[in-house]
């Protein structure tokens, strides 16, 4: 996969705005799943480039009631865990990146 933005990278893997700001300030993203429920925060500075991204995972609506739900609750965290690593780093490899054309392969 190419990425060229990471706004557009989120969309792509399940990710919704629920806070966006051109210019400085925080962008917020968000993931729901049936266990688990993934925040992704992006400040801006005042020029509406990114300085940095962050992942909260919160509990979901649901809880697990037996060693199954249980179980598969916590292989949902850990595929949002390994989701949200790849996300930042190809954020942080867009970051690092000078010119006008930015593109990274994840």
């Amino acid at each position: 996969m190419i990425g060229t933005r990471f706004e557009r990278t989120l969309k792509d893997h399940g990710y919704k705005c629920v806070n966006y700001t051109k210019y400085k300030g925080e962008n917020v993203y968000e993931k729901e799943h049936l266990y688990n429920k993934i925040v992704c925060t992006v400040n801006k500075d005042s020029h509406g480039k990114a300085q940095e991204m962050t992942f909260i995972i919160h509990t979901g609506r649901k809880t697990p009631q037996d060693f199954y739900e249980f179980k598969s609750a916590e292989l949902d965290r850990g595929y949002l865990y390994e989701e949200a690593k790849k996300i930042f780093k190809m954020f942080e490899a867009l970051r690092e990146i000078k010119g006008s054309v930015k593109r990274v392969e994840f």
